[in-house]
């Protein structure tokens, strides 16, 4: 489900693992409109206008933390 209006954030692939960042949207999901596009070199992260902004920035600090896991 792709959010209309929505807020972006673009996450360089080189610095964010894709299963990190699956992982990250299934659960930020719950609380929040939440999609993603691979563009070129970077992921797209989208969330619905209503949401609160720092909802973005927290999924981004929770999947670097998962990437940083996983490698």
């Amino acid at each position: 489900m792709s959010p209309k209006n929505n807020t972006t954030l673009k996450l360089a692939n080189s610095l964010y693992d894709s299963k990190s960042l699956a992982r990250a949207v299934e659960e930020f999901s719950s609380s929040v409109d939440i999609a993603l596009t691979k563009k070129g070199n970077y992921t797209e992260v989208a969330i619905s206008n209503e949401a609160d902004v720092n909802a973005l920035f927290e999924f981004a600090n929770y999947a670097l933390f998962l990437t940083i896991q996983a490698r």
